[in-house]
C-alpha cells in the first residue's frame, strides 16, 4: 500500500487536475502602462585606510504604450516622464544632474518577448541601440518560462549583470536562477525565484560571487508583470596587474529594486 501512495505522489500535477498556465507578458494593444521604477545601489570598498561606501538611488516614472502585440513579442512605445537621482557622493552631484536631464523627457521603441526579455529598442530616431545599452535598460528581465506550468512548479533561467549596468557589478557576469511559482489567485500569478552570480569567463581581473533573489507578480488578464522586487549582492575583488605589489581592491555591491504598474488606461 505504501509503494502505491508512493508512486502515486510522483504523477505529474497536470493528471491531478492542477491548471496548467502560461505565463507571458502580452499586454493589449492601446494600454498604456504607467510604470515606477526604484533602485537603491550601495557599493562598498575595502581597503586602506578602511571600508568607504557610496549609495546611489533611482526613481524612474515612465509610460509605455502598447503598439502592437504578436506571436512571439510585443512592441512598446516608452516615454520617460521623470527621473531623480541621488547620490551620497558629493562629487557626482553634476553628473546626476546631467543623467536626469538627458533621461526626461527620453523616448524608446522597445521590443519584449514573451518571456520579459528586452529583444532590441530603438530611440525616437528609429536608431537600434546597442546590445550593451538594451541589457542595462532591462529592469524586467527574462523570468517566464517557455512552456506551461502549475502551481508548485520551477524553472531555471540565465540573466546576464552587463558591466557597469543597474546591477552595480564591476566586471560582467550572470545570474542563473531557480524560479517557482508559488500560487495562482484569480488573475495574479505569484513568482518567486533565488540564484547565484557567476563571473563571465572572459573576466580574468575579477574575482566575482554572488546571489540574487526576488519575487513578482504577473496579471494574467493585463498580460504584465505588476510588481516586482529584486535583491541582488555582489562580492568582486579587482586583481592588480601581476608585479605591482599592491592588494586586490574589494568591494561588495548590495542592489534592492522594485518596479511597479501603477494604473492602466
Amino acid at each position: 500500500m505504501r509503494a502505491v501512495v508512493f508512486a502515486l505522489a510522483l504523477l505529474p500535477s497536470a493528471l491531478w487536475g492542477q491548471e496548467q498556465i502560461l505565463l507571458q507578458l502580452r499586454p493589449h494593444v492601446g494600454d498604456t502602462l504607467r510604470i515606477r521604477l526604484e533602485q537603491q545601489t550601495e557599493v562598498t570598498m575595502f581597503g586602506n585606510p578602511g571600508a568607504r561606501g557610496v549609495t546611489t538611488s533611482v526613481a524612474i516614472h515612465s509610460r509605455s504604450i502598447v503598439r502592437s502585440v504578436q506571436q512571439a513579442t510585443t512592441t512598446v512605445f516608452t516615454i520617460v516622464d521623470s527621473a531623480m537621482l541621488t547620490s551620497t557622493d558629493a562629487r557626482a552631484a553634476s553628473m546626476n544632474a546631467e543623467t536626469q536631464r538627458s533621461l526626461k523627457g527620453q523616448q524608446l521603441v522597445l521590443q519584449l518577448g514573451i518571456d520579459g526579455a528586452v529583444e532590441n529598442a530603438r530611440d525616437a530616431r528609429g536608431t537600434l541601440l546597442p546590445r550593451a545599452a538594451v541589457e542595462a535598460m532591462s529592469a524586467m528581465p527574462a523570468v517566464f518560462p517557455r512552456h506551461s506550468v502549475s502551481v508548485g512548479d520551477s524553472w531555471s533561467r540565465e540573466m546576464v549583470l552587463p558591466s557597469g549596468g543597474p546591477a552595480g557589478s564591476r566586471g560582467s557576469a550572470k545570474a542563473k536562477a531557480m524560479f517557482h511559482l508559488d500560487s495562482l489567485q484569480r488573475a495574479i500569478a505569484y513568482v518567486s525565484m533565488l540564484g547565484e552570480i557567476v563571473p563571465d569567463a572572459n573576466g580574468e581581473n575579477v574575482d566575482m560571487t554572488g546571489s540574487i533573489s526576488g519575487s513578482m507578480q504577473l496579471d494574467r488578464a493585463r498580460g504584465w508583470m505588476t510588481d516586482s522586487h529584486f535583491l541582488v549582492i555582489i562580492r568582486s575583488a579587482i586583481k592588480p596587474p601581476p608585479g605591482t605589489g599592491f592588494a586586490p581592491m574589494r568591494f561588495v555591491t548590495r542592489v534592492t529594486q522594485r518596479l511597479r504598474t501603477m494604473d492602466k488606461r
